[in-house]
C-alpha cells in the first residue's frame, strides 16, 4: 500500500523515499569515514612508530563518546527536528577528517578523531536518521528504515575498499582527505537540498493506518516499561556479538592450524565481505516482511540467526564452506536490528520522543560492544581458544530472540486530559506498555 500522497514530493517522488536515499547515501561515506580508522591503523603506527593499543586507544574515546552524546542527539532532534542535526553532522564529520591528515602526535588523533568525529557520528548515527524516516512512514516504516539504516553497510562493504586503494597509492592521508571532500563536495548538498523533517501538522499514524494522537511519551514513563529493557537488552546483545566479529574474526580463523596463516587470512578477508554483502540483501528483505508479518516476528528471527551464526561457526571448525555459510546467516541478521528496534519503539512510544528513547536504547549496543570485545580477549587468554566467546554469543542471541518475541506491542493508550493540564502533562500519568 503506498504512502500517503497528500505530503510534498520531490521529482514527482514521495519525499519519504527520496528523504532515504538521501540518508542511505550519507550514512554509506560517514560510516566510511568511521570504518576507516581500521584501514590506516598498521600503517600510520608503523609510520610513527605507536604501539597499536595506544591508536586504538582513539576508537575506545570515541565509543564512549558517542554513548554520552546519542541520548543528547536525540533530546535535541525531539526539540528541533532532525534535518539540521543531520546537516551539522555532516559539516563536522569532514571538517573532523581534514586535520587527520596532518596529525603528527597520539593527542591529536585522540581529539580529531576520538571526540570532535564522535559529534559528527552521534549526529548522523541511527538515533537521528530513523527518527527522520518514522517520521515519514508507517505502513512501510520496516522497509523503509531498513533501507536507511543499509547505508553503513555500503560504507563498510564499498568505501572502505576505495579507500584502501587510495591509501596503496597515496598513502593514508588522501583516504582521509577524500572522505572529507567527498562528504563536503556530495553529501552536504544532497543533505541540504533533499533531505526534509516531515511536516509537523502530518498526523502520525499506527501501522494499522489510523490517526496516532496519543499523548507524549517522556524518557521516565518509557523506562518503567518492560519493552524498553527488553529492546536494550536486544540491542546490547546485537553489539556484543558484532564485536567479536569486528575485532576477533580475524584471529580466530587464522589461528587454525588445518590451514596456512595465507588461506585462513584470505577466507576471513572475504568471509567478512560476504557478512557485508549479506547485510545489505538480509536488511531489506527483513525490512519487506516485517511490514507485512510484524517488527516484531521479525526482530526476534533476526537475533536468532544472530546466534546461530556463531553456532555454525563453532560447529564447522576449519571447513572453509561452512565458515562461509556462518558468513551469510550472520549477514542477514548483521544491520536488520537497529531500523526493526526503531520501528517497534515507534509503534510502542509513538514518535514524539522517539529519538530521545531510542538514544537511551541505542547506547546499551555500545556497552555490548565494549563488554563482548574485552570478554572474548578473555577468554583467548585464559583458554587459548574463542570456544567459551562462541557459546556466549549463542545464548545471548537466542536470549535476545526470546525477549524480543515476548515483548508486549501494545501502544500506551490516550487518557483523557484532565482540566487545566496539558496533552503532554497529561501523558505523564497514561498507561504505559506492561504496567
Amino acid at each position: 500500500m503506498p504512502e500517503p500522497q497528500n505530503d510534498r514530493s520531490i521529482f514527482g517522488i514521495y519525499t519519504g523515499w527520496v528523504v532515504v536515499i538521501a540518508v542511505m547515501l550519507t550514512l554509506a561515506i560517514s560510516s566510511g569515514g568511521r570504518f576507516l580508522f581500521g584501514v590506516v591503523l598498521k600503517p600510520v603506527s608503523d609510520e610513527f612508530g605507536w604501539d597499536r593499543a595506544d591508536m586504538a586507544l582513539a576508537v575506545t574515546i570515541s565509543v564512549v563518546a558517542l554513548s554520552l552524546l546519542q541520548p543528547i542527539v536525540g533530546w535535541i532532534v525531539d526539540r528541533y527536528g532532525s534535518r539540521r542535526i543531520l546537516i551539522a553532522g555532516v559539516i563536522i564529520t569532514a571538517l573532523a577528517m581534514l586535520p587527520m591528515t596532518v596529525v603528527h602526535s597520539l593527542w591529536q588523533v585522540y581529539v580529531f578523531y576520538g571526540l570532535l568525529a564522535a559529534f559528527g557520528f552521534a549526529a548522523t548515527s541511527p538515533v537521528n536518521t530513523t527518527a527522520l524516516v518514522n517520521g515519514w512512514f508507517e505502513k512501510r516504516r520496516g522497509l523503509a528504515l531498513s533501507m536507511a539504516t543499509s547505508g553503513s553497510a555500503y560504507g563498510q562493504l564499498l568505501i572502505v575498499p576505495i579507500a584502501t586503494v587510495i591509501l596503496m597509492h597515496w598513502g593514508w592521508r588522501a583516504s582521509y582527505l577524500a572522505i572529507s571532500i567527498a562528504l563536503l563536495v556530495l553529501i552536504l548538498p544532497i543533505a541540504i537540498l533533499f533531505v526534509r523533517d516531515a511536516p509537523r501538522d502530518r498526523p502520525a499514524r499506527g501501522r494499522d493506518g489510523q490517526i496516532d494522537n496519543r499523548p507524549k511519551v517522556t524518557l521516565g514513563r518509557a523506562i518503567r516499561t518492560p519493552a524498553y529493557w527488553q529492546l536494550s537488552f536486544g540491542m546490547f546483545v546485537c553489539g556484543f556479538t558484532m564485536a567479536f566479529t569486528s575485532v576477533h574474526m580475524i584471529p580466530y580463523l587464522t589461528d587454525m592450524p588445518e590451514h596456512s596463516t595465507h588461506t585462513m587470512q584470505t577466507t576471513a578477508s572475504l568471509a567478512l565481505s560476504v557478512v557485508g554483502a549479506c547485510s545489505i540483501i538480509g536488511a531489506i528483505v527483513m525490512g519487506f516482511l516485517s511490514d507485512r508479518a510484524g517488527h516484531r516476528q521479525m526482530l526476534a528471527l533476526t537475533y536468532f540467526l544472530r546466534g546461530l551464526s556463531f553456532l555454525i561457526l563453532l560447529a564447522v571448525g576449519s571447513w572453509i564452506p561452512g565458515i562461509f555459510l556462518a558468513a551469510v546467516v550472520l549477514g542477514i541478521s548483521w544491520t536488520s536490528t537497529t531500523p526493526l528496534a526503531s520501528a517497534m519503539a515507534a509503534d510502542i512510544y509513538g514518535r514524539a520522543s522517539l529519538a530521545t528513547i531510542f538514544g537511551f536504547i541505542f547506547t546499551a549496543m555500545n556497552v555490548g560492544s565494549g563488554v563482548g570485545a574485552w570478554l572474548a580477549g578473555l577468554d583467548y587468554d585464559i583458554t587459548g581458544n574463542y570456544h567459551a566467546s562462541l557459546l556466549a554469543n549463542v545464548a545471548m542471541g537466542v536470549a535476545a530472540a526470546v525477549a524480543t518475541f515476548v515483548i508486549r506491542e501494545r501502544p500506551i493508550e490516550a487518557l483523557p486530559v484532565p482540566a487545566g493540564r496539558t496533552p503532554e502533562l497529561a501523558g505523564a500519568t497514561s498507561s504505559v506498555v506492561g504496567d
